[in-house]
């Protein structure tokens, strides 16, 4: 079946315009016909001449439809993919979909600009003012997604991802719901963990910490040996965030309180808000990150820190970030991942996680149904082949052969079962959580101040 755009669609109905011209200029013969042999006696011979004509008639429309859809296709269509995924193995995945998608509709060009993630979120917003956004965007699945599927601007896609894509996993259905409508295509999940440099542990006879207070300690040994604790680049706001959803993941046994204030159901002055917030600083304040995270970016100059080794740990990783470490290393060392440890050794590692990256249509693409096509070819079978050859994890069922892949991959699979809730959907609270953890990790303000904006902001 071939899809079309807007004026594909115009030309589609021009095309049943025509049929119906036809088919009723048919009838009207067919009845003169009938009516003339009828009193002639001629019951079999109309039965023959009828069809006949039916049939001609059927065959000169469907020639007409033909021609006019094949017009359309030929027709050259551009549509514009945006992405601040840039780093890392997406750029692989958005090429392959590309690729598979432009061979069938060859008349289709895919544009895809990349934009750095601290510039994204303007230059978006500033087009979707001016009614000029890209088909197809990335979109945030915290903070500003609410805002954006409440703006007016967003396809609904409730009824669209039951037709060609696959099952997503229910708790990702319910990830991408608001207002009781689905707004994105998730294509992948993620979990958030600590990169650490295997071999460099090892040669300095190093653990896995096991609780936060062992991870003070190692940080001070790996100080002695002139190397950084945990590369963070929190110049990339989100990252900072994450860091305070970590240890709430922790503060708050029940994993239920922060969903809930983000609903208003309950204060954001909480104590368990307090205390991840204070854990937090106290980590910062024990030199376990490197310097300078708040002018390096997440995945160039913390990143950066890691690959040459000049820290042993980095965080955030996860599987939208491995395929490029791994290229980056180039076999020059080993390295796997754990979770921000927990309070006290012997209690369970808990990594955060949820919806990786996540597309969304613009409602006013002049090409709908062919940027809805290329999401289908980006999230099936094919597609989910060359997420899990990149380290990535689908969102919905995998029945592919798992058996080349190795330890690293398998720690994510597993910790997907564990992981933890780091979204917050109110746009103005969200902002005030990465803007205040970024002043935690400067030690621009106390715990106590970072509570009291968000308390207020919620307000």
């Amino acid at each position: 079946m071939v899809l079309t755009n807007t004026k594909k669609v115009n030309h589609f109905k021009e095309v049943k315009v025509k049929k119906f011209i036809t088919i009723l200029f048919v009838s009207l013969v067919i009845l003169v016909i009938l009516l003339s042999l009828s009193l002639a006696g001629c019951k079999t011979s109309v039965v023959d001449e009828t069809s006949a004509v039916e049939t001609t008639a059927k065959e000169t429309a469907a020639e007409t439809e033909a021609a006019e859809t094949k017009a359309a296709s030929d027709e050259p269509i551009t549509l514009e993919f945006w992405s601040w995924n840039n780093e890392g193995a997406y750029p692989v995945v958005h090429e392959d979909a590309e690729k598979r998608f432009t061979a069938d509709y060859p008349n289709v060009t895919i544009k895809r600009e990349y934009i750095s993630y601290s510039e994204y979120l303007v230059k978006l917003k500033a087009v979707l003012s001016g009614e000029e956004a890209p088909d197809i965007f990335q979109i945030p699945w915290a903070g500003e997604y609410t805002e954006l599927a409440r703006s007016g601007k967003l396809l609904p896609l409730t009824d669209i991802l039951n037709d060609g894509f696959p099952e997503f996993f229910p708790n990702v259905m319910n990830a991408i719901a608001v207002d009781g409508d689905a707004w994105a295509v998730p294509l992948d999940l993620n979990t958030l963990q600590i990169a650490y440099n295997v071999d460099m542990f090892a040669e300095l006879g190093l653990e896995i910490p096991k609780s936060q207070e062992e991870l003070k300690t190692l940080a001070a040994a790996l100080a002695d040996q002139g190397k950084f604790g945990i590369a963070q680049g929190t110049k990339d706001l989100w990252t900072a965030a994450d860091t305070f959803f970590a240890h709430v993941a922790y503060t708050d046994p029940t994993h239920t309180l922060m969903a809930k204030a983000d609903a208003g159901e309950i204060g954001w002055d909480d104590p368990v808000f307090l205390q991840a917030a204070k854990n937090a600083a106290d980590l910062i304040g024990a030199g376990v990150y490197a310097p300078g995270a708040n002018s390096m970016d997440a995945f160039v100059g913390a990143k950066d820190l890691f690959v040459q080794q000049q820290s042993a740990m980095f965080y955030p990783v996860g599987n939208f970030i491995t395929g490029g470490i791994t290229a980056d290393i180039d076999g020059a060392f080993e390295y796997s991942l754990f979770a921000t440890p927990p309070l006290k050794a012997g209690d369970e590692f808990l990594p955060t996680g949820g919806v990786a990256e996540m597309f969304v249509i613009y409602k006013n693409s002049p090409n709908i149904d062919l940027a809805v096509e290329f999401m289908r070819y980006m999230t099936n079978d094919e597609g989910k082949d060359v997420l899990v050859a990149n380290d990535f994890i689908p969102s919905s069922a995998y029945s592919g052969d798992l058996s080349a892949k190795g330890g690293l991959y398998e720690n994510m699979l597993s910790a997907q079962s564990k992981s933890q809730s780091r979204v917050v959907y109110n746009t103005e609270v969200y902002t005030a959580i990465m803007n205040g953890m970024q002043g935690i990790f400067g030690k621009e303000i106390t715990p106590e101040e970072f509570i009291a904006s968000i308390v207020k902001t919620a307000k």
